[in-house]
Formats: C-alpha cells, sequence, structure tokens
C-alpha cells in the first residue's frame, strides 16, 4: 500500500480513537460548561506542558516554515521564534496573576479581564476583535490539511477545508478543552517525531546531516544564513504581530486560566519554551531542501507552493514507512493546532457573547448546548477565513495583527495605568480594530492579499497607532475610576498571588528560585539549562552566518528536539493517567 493509504488508514482510526476519547471524558469529566472550556481548572505540570506545545505547533509550524526556510532561510525565522519571546514575557510577568484572577472571579477569556476593569460595555467588542485571532488560526489549519488533500488527492481546496473542518469538529463537540487536553499530548508526540525525522530524511537526500550544514554556506545566498538579513517592515510587522501580540493574545490567557494552579500554569508553559528548537530545526530542513534542488538531487515539480513542500516530500522522496511518519505527524501537527484554536474560539462565543450578552441568566444545561454549538460557530467561521485567504503564515499574520491593533492598550492600560478610562478603552478596542481590517480590505482589493505591506506599512501598523494616540487622548479628556483600577492592578494582583500561596501553606521565598519554586539543587540545574536554552537560540540565529555557529546550532536544534520529544511523551503519559483517574498530585508545584 501506498504513503496516502496508510496514512489515510491512520487518519480515519485517529479521528475515530479522538471521538471515542471525547465521549469517554465527557461523562467522567465534563459535567459543568467551566470543565468543557478549561477543563476544569485542572491541567497538570506535564500534560499541560505537552498540550501547550501541541498547540503551538501548528500547521505553520511545519508547512509554512518549510516553505520560509526554503525560500529564504534564516532571513524569516523571526516568524518562527519571536512567538517564544513574546509568549515567555506573558509567562513570566501575567500567567500566575492570571490564573489567581481567574480563580477568584470566575474569568474565562481575556475579556472578562479587561470587563473587570472597565465595565460590560467592553464586552462585546473586546469579544469581537479577540475572537478574529482563534477564528483565523483555526482556518488556517483546516487550510494546511487542504493543501496535503490536494497534494495526495487532488482534491480542491475548498473540498479539503470542509473536511478538514467536520474531522476536528467531530472529537471537540464530545467534551470539549478536557478532550483537546489529552488529544494534544499525543498530537504533540506524533507532530515532534514527524518534525525530527523529516529533517534527517532531507538531510540525508542532501548528503548526510554535516555535508547539509557545510552546503548552507557554499550553496545558499548569503541571506539564508544570515538572520539579521531581513527588512525593518518585516521586522517590525513580525515583532508586533508574532512577539508582542502575546502580552494580549486571547488564547494564552485562556491557557493562564487552565493550569492547576499558579504556579504550574507559569512553570509547564515555561517548560515548553525549548521546544521552539523545533522551529529551527524545520527552518534548517527548509534550508536543506533549497541546497538538495541548487545540488539537482532534488527536482520539485514546477509552481509548487512553499507551503506544499514538506507533503511533497514526505509523499514522493521517502519510503512507505516514513512517509507515513511524516504525513501522519504533520496530521497531527494540524489538528493540534486546530483543536487548541479553535477552543480558544469556543470560549469566547460561548461564555463573551453567549452567557453574557444573548442569555445573561442562562441555565447550566443550556451553557452546555451552547458551548457545543459554538464549536460549530468557531469551525464555519474557520472555514470561511481558510476560504478567504488560502496562505498559511500570511493568515495567521493578520489574525494577530487584528487583535493586536484593538486590545494592546486597553489590557496593559488595565494592568498598569490607573489613569486610563472605561472611554478610552472602548474608543481604542472600536477605532484601532477596525482601522487594522479597513487597511486589510483596501489592500486586499488593491494587491490581492490583506497581508500585502503597502509602502512598507502593515494594517498592525496603522491600527496599533490608532489604537495607541486614541486610548491615550480620550482617557485623559475623561474621568478616570481609580476603584475600579484596583481590580486588575498588576500590584494588587501580584498580593492575591502570595496571599494564595501563604493561604496554601506553600509561601514564595525571595529571588528567582523562589519565583519559580526550585527548591533542589537538581531542579535548579534543569531551570538554568531552560534558560540558557532559551536565550542562546536567539543569540544563534544572529551568529549563524558564521559556519562554526551554524553547525552548532543545527546539531543543538536535533538533539534539544529529540529530548523534549521523549521526555514530554513520558512524563505528559504519566499525568494523562493521573489527569484521568480524577488523582493528579499537584508535587509539580515546585518544577
Amino acid at each position: 500500500m501506498t504513503v496516502i493509504t496508510w496514512s489515510g488508514i491512520f487518519l480515519i482510526i485517529s479521528i475515530v480513537l479522538f471521538v471515542v476519547i471525547g465521549i469517554y471524558y465527557s461523562k467522567k469529566m465534563t459535567a459543568t460548561s467551566e470543565d468543557f472550556l478549561l477543563a476544569g481548572r485542572g491541567a497538570p505540570f506535564w500534560l499541560l506542558a505537552a498540550a501547550y506545545m501541541g498547540g503551538a505547533i501548528g500547521g505553520s509550524s511545519v508547512s509554512g516554515w518549510t516553505g520560509y526556510g526554503y525560500a529564504g532561510g534564516m532571513s524569516s525565522i523571526w516568524s518562527g521564534i519571536f512567538p517564544a519571546l513574546g509568549c515567555t514575557l506573558f509567562i513570566l510577568i501575567f500567567a500566575r496573576r492570571l490564573n489567581t484572577f481567574g480563580r477568584n472571579t470566575g474569568a474565562v477569556t481575556i475579556t472578562d479581564f479587561i470587563c473587570a476593569r472597565y465595565g460590560e460595555k467592553l464586552r462585546l467588542p473586546s469579544a469581537i476583535i479577540a475572537f478574529f485571532r482563534p477564528g483565523f488560526l483555526t482556518g488556517m489549519q483546516y487550510l494546511a490539511i487542504a493543501v496535503l488533500l490536494n497534494i495526495a488527492f487532488g482534491l480542491p481546496l475548498k473540498v479539503g477545508v470542509v473536511i478538514a473542518a467536520v474531522g476536528i469538529l467531530a472529537y471537540l463537540i464530545t467534551a470539549g478543552q478536557v478532550s483537546a487536553l489529552v488529544t494534544q499530548w499525543l498530537q504533540a508526540t506524533l507532530q515532534s517525531l514527524a518534525i525530527v525525522v523529516f529533517a534527517i530524511v532531507v538531510f540525508k537526500i542532501v548528503g548526510g546531516a554535516s555535508f547539509t550544514f557545510e552546503q548552507f554556506y557554499t550553496v545558499l545566498p548569503p541571506s539564508f544564513v544570515d538572520g539579521l538579513q531581513v527588512s525593518f517592515s518585516n521586522f517590525s510587522v513580525w515583532f508586533l504581530t508574532l512577539c508582542l501580540f502575546y502580552l494580549v493574545d486571547p488564547w494564552v490567557y485562556m491557557w493562564a486560566y487552565i493550569g492547576e494552579t499558579p504556579r504550574i500554569s507559569q512553570n509547564a508553559q515555561l517548560a515548553s519554551c525549548c521546544a521552539h528548537y523545533f522551529g529551527i530545526l524545520i527552518f534548517g530542513a527548509g534550508m536543506a531542501v533549497a541546497v538538495a534542488v541548487a545540488n539537482n538531487v532534488l527536482v520539485l515539480p514546477e509552481g509548487l507552493s512553499n507551503d506544499a513542500i514538506y507533503s511533497y516530500v514526505s509523499l514522493h522522496e521517502t519510503s512507505v514507512p516514513i512517509g507515513t511518519i511524516l504525513i501522519v505527524g504533520l496530521m497531527m501537527t494540524i489538528i493540534s493546532c486546530g483543536s487548541s484554536f479553535a477552543m480558544n474560539g469556543v470560549t469566547i462565543v460561548t461564555h463573551d457573547i453567549y452567557a453574557r450578552c444573548i442569555n445573561k441568566n442562562a441555565t447550566e444545561k443550556q451553557m452546555m448546548l451552547a458551548s457545543r454549538m459554538s464549536v460549530i460557530v468557531v469551525s464555519v467561521f474557520g472555514v470561511c477565513g481558510a476560504l478567504w485567504l488560502p496562505s498559511l503564515v500570511p493568515l495567521w499574520v493578520l489574525a494577530q495583527a487584528i487583535a493586536i491593533s484593538g486590545l494592546l492598550c486597553p489590557v496593559l492600560g488595565a494592568w498598569f495605568w490607573k489613569r486610563s478610562t472605561t472611554a478610552g478603552a472602548l474608543a481604542a478596542t472600536i477605532c484601532g480594530g477596525i482601522v487594522a481590517i479597513a487597511w486589510a480590505v483596501w489592500v486586499w482589493t488593491t494587491t490581492g492579499s490583506p497581508a500585502t505591506l503597502i509602502n512598507g506599512i502593515h494594517c498592525a501598523h496603522v491600527g496599533l497607532a490608532v489604537e495607541i494616540v486614541v486610548f491615550i487622548v480620550v482617557s485623559l479628556a475623561t474621568k478616570p475610576d481609580y476603584k475600579a483600577a484596583e481590580a486588575t492592578s498588576y500590584r494588587k494582583l501580584g498580593d492575591d498571588v502570595k496571599q494564595a500561596a501563604i493561604d496554601a501553606g506553600t509561601p514564595e521565598k525571595p529571588g528567582v528560585w523562589g519565583y519559580l519554586g526550585a527548591e533542589t539543587t537538581g531542579v535548579k540545574f534543569l531551570w538554568t539549562i531552560v534558560g540558557i536554552l532559551f536565550v542562546g537560540h536567539y543569540i544563534l540565529v544572529c551568529v549563524f552566518k558564521y559556519e562554526a555557529a551554524g553547525i552548532f546550532t543545527m546539531w543543538l536544534a536535533i538533539i534539544s528536539s529529540i529530548v523534549i520529544l521523549v521526555l514530554f511523551f513520558i512524563m505528559g503519559g504519566l499525568d494523562v493517567i493521573k489527569f484521568s483517574s480524577g488523582k493528579t498530585k499537584k508535587v509539580a508545584a515546585k518544577l
């Protein structure tokens, strides 16, 4: 049988398995809408870390970044490693405070946080702006599956998008976030394995890993190995939409609420930061494909989309067993990310729009029904988004440009600026969001793609500029409510975290180790390694143009990826058992 046949069989089995898992958890662990939306706020350390990695590495991380590596090499890698920086800043600054805030107030979404500061006037506009991101990114995963189905079976993209939506919807509608967490651990394992195997396969096609890395510096243009050879416009767009954005990302706010404890919420996500070496590895694999093409050891079909390179190589340049692993891994990558972002959209539709705007007196039974109906709503929106802009990474950037243009100032103002007002936040959300959308639509009608830069300007630049000006001017011109500001004050929520730790009998100790809860030498050593690896991968990208540094970076990416794959599979699996039995222990709170 062919790769496609085996992959198709495995996909069908996987979807059936995921549905069975969903049905199992729907009866066992989803008695309330909070269970469905946030897994009962009980995700343990390793399961949360593995599932977070599964959600963070999606279709763009494999198909998209392979294409970027092939077309531009390290000059494009900031689109892959800026998200790691943005997420890490968010986790260190906000995660524990948000987890405590959610437990104290019942908050489910980022809009709950905004409304706690500015009032319910912000509910609907903030929810709409927040929804664009998970809605579009869900569509991006549908599109990634559609590209694969197009390459494999010749199915039109429209048909592939619909098939993808139905598959993911089938198991999310049963147990929601609980189902997503457990299946994302398994999906994360398969997708990580596929990335490592794909890189090794491509390196072998070229002539081996060491030879391939040397060829980066002799065959490819200098810009391919120089991470700093990128235009200011692209760099700034990536910084705004793929780094700064994560301080106000509805998706990471959801993850902060899910953790079993405030410290687990923070540390589990920090532990997955090293997973971004998978990004370096897949960029390197794309560069290896460029080397193979330049050396005439690999011929790609004329007109093949860069997003389709991974699928083409997997289907036509490998053995059946290896090709099956690669295609299955790609499908799991897409499904895990799609389910994660879909559930983020579901929390917004169910909690912010239905329960807070449409039916304020909804019963628990109505909330559960609304939660499942929201899965359908998000799926339909994702399908429309994928058909509107059939390109992976630009769709990602566009979604986040719209969100940052409507949410950055109100959210950061809620955290840090007591002088900010409801009128200022409302005006900034509406004006910034509308301007960003209008600019994207104008660019779309002008160039054919809403993500195009015109004169170096992106909708993120325009929308954010308007948002900042409007927020400051209107806030200074209107009367502040200093009492309301206490509800989301960064200092006040920090005190709440400390008090919660005291009440739990685990008061926080001073210093960095106290902040991380690292008490033993072994745990301190592990966190030191994590910190070195995380900071190191930015330094290594900047010096990648030097051959010795580049070769070291690629070998480090291979080794780190394999270690993370094994560690998260084993420890995440143990947590799945504990989580499923209801016997999860908080021993990981100190990690």
